[in-house]
């Protein structure tokens, strides 16, 4: 490859400057309006409507006659522990500024028709009001829409999504689902993310909660445009993200597509699979000691949108000057980045290894359309480490030794690098398969064509019916 000279400090840019929550700190009060109604904790249940019959709660049943009905709250409640709230079917609940409803007890927002929560009318712009979850058991979330604020989890019980759908968060928090303290496994699943101003799930630095994100949509969040992607996560043990699709906003140039960090050096198994991640600033960056991270059968597409090449647009980069990172990367296609692959300190980083035995990896990533400034970047190896890559279609005219070696960085450029095994190359390229993911513009597919379930998008009304999308 054309020989290029930069500093250590340039390449850890490439690395694309993920930016993890700092560990949480609330502008806020911890209960968001100076007036709180507190539940006793005696072993009652609470619900909506049943807040809204006592008079002290704050909470008013605004306009019954429309549908569906809304109610609105006028200052925080507080869901004492001892206490559980069941959430309401088929209704509007609307914020003043800086309330939050608070779950310390039992939790269960599992609905059939779906509900709404969103600002009340006239609010200002930035809302701050949220769903905060303390409670120690598992709180269940489904059909639920949320528009404007968004879900803080709080507590060591494990909360899952299901079909939900949050649009325009306002970014009073770090992320329309806030991850703020360790516990118990999460799992979001089939939920959209649309236009929230900073990312759509995030996590603070001392928060390493394993998560599940699977089958969801994430369009142009950290609509801010700051230096915060989509996803802006904690390294965990098991970290999973599948079958998601990741669609950024060109004109964002801040803004990449998954972030994983470890800054506080946790124990990490992560895993990246079949996803597709578009039009970011970067497509995945991970940072920090990751331990144990595969990428397995992901399409990368277009993650350019970075204005200066030193300062990121990788298609998958992994920065760990600790040396503990072990990454197997596998049958993923990466196309048209600054660089394909950037790779920066790292104990193992694996992209095809065809000898057998505990290492084999029969490689399978297909580059495409990689590079900036004229050159083709689809490999940069900017660790001591060997580094195998064989197995691989590369982005050349012919599968050559000569041609391959004019597309990756590594110790035939600067002899104090680590070499690159990138012989035999591949003998199929494997893009039937990445290219076969399964995803549609209406809908996903399995790896076998079956068709999957589409995310539902909480409860809406259109025309004066009510409509789950």
């Amino acid at each position: 490859m054309k020989r290029r000279f930069l500093t250590l400090a340039l390449l850890a840019a490439l690395v694309c400057q993920v930016v993890i929550a700092t560990p949480h700190s609330d502008h806020r009060s911890e209960n968001a309006a100076d007036d709180v109604f507190t539940t006793k904790g005696d072993g009652t249940t609470y619900s909506i409507r049943t807040l809204a019959e006592m008079e002290e709660t704050g909470v008013l049943a605004y306009a019954m006659a429309v549908w569906p009905p809304v109610f609105e709250m006028t200052k925080s409640v507080t869901i004492a522990e001892g206490d559980k709230f069941v959430m309401d079917d088929a209704i509007a609940l609307q914020f003043r500024e800086n309330v939050c409803l608070t779950i310390e007890g039992e939790a269960d927002f599992q609905l059939e028709e779906g509900s709404k929560f969103e600002p009340a009318f006239n609010q200002p712009e930035v809302l701050g009001a949220s769903i905060r979850i303390k409670s120690s058991s598992a709180t269940e979330i489904s059909h639920c829409s949320f528009s404007s604020l968004g879900v803080e989890v709080m507590g060591e019980g494990p909360v899952n999504l299901d079909n939900c759908y949050f649009a325009i968060h306002d970014g009073s928090t770090a992320a329309a689902l806030y991850f703020m303290s360790d516990g118990a496994p999460c799992r979001i699943e089939f939920c959209d993310f649309d236009h929230c101003q900073k990312a759509a799930i995030g996590s603070a630095a001392n928060a390493s909660r394993p998560l599940t994100i699977s089958h969801s949509h994430f369009m142009y969040n950290s609509a801010a445009n700051n230096n915060i992607p989509q996803i802006n996560i904690t390294a965990a043990k098991p970290l999973r993200i599948e079958w998601c699709d990741v669609t950024g906003d060109p004109s964002n140039t801040m803004v990449g597509g998954i972030g994983i960090s470890n800054f506080m050096g946790y124990d990490a198994d992560i895993t990246i699979s079949c996803c597709r991640i578009t039009n970011n600033r970067y497509g995945i960056g991970i940072v920090g000691p990751a331990a144990k991270i595969m990428f397995d059968s992901n399409t990368l597409n277009n993650n350019r949108f970075e204005t200066n090449p030193m300062n990121g647009g990788s298609g998958i980069s992994l920065y760990d000057p600790y040396q503990q990172t072990e990454a197997y990367i596998f049958n993923n296609r990466i196309k048209k980045s600054l660089w394909g692959v950037t790779v920066i300190g790292c104990k193992k980083v694996n992209l095809g290894w065809l000898e057998q035995g505990d290492d084999y990896n029969p490689g399978l990533n297909v580059f495409e359309d990689n590079g900036n400034n004229g050159q083709v970047y689809d490999l940069y190896n900017n660790s001591a480490n060997t580094v195998y890559a064989q197995g691989n279609t590369w982005n050349v005219s012919e599968q050559t030794e000569e041609l391959i070696e004019t597309v990756i960085y590594h110790k035939h450029d600067d002899p104090s690098l680590g070499e690159v095994i990138y012989w035999p190359a591949a003998t199929e390229t494997g893009i039937g398969t990445v290219n076969g993911l399964g995803f549609t513009v209406h809908g996903y597919y399995d790896l076998q064509g079956r068709k999957l379930p589409v995310p539902r998008k909480g409860l809406n009304i259109v025309n004066g019916k009510k409509v789950l999308r």
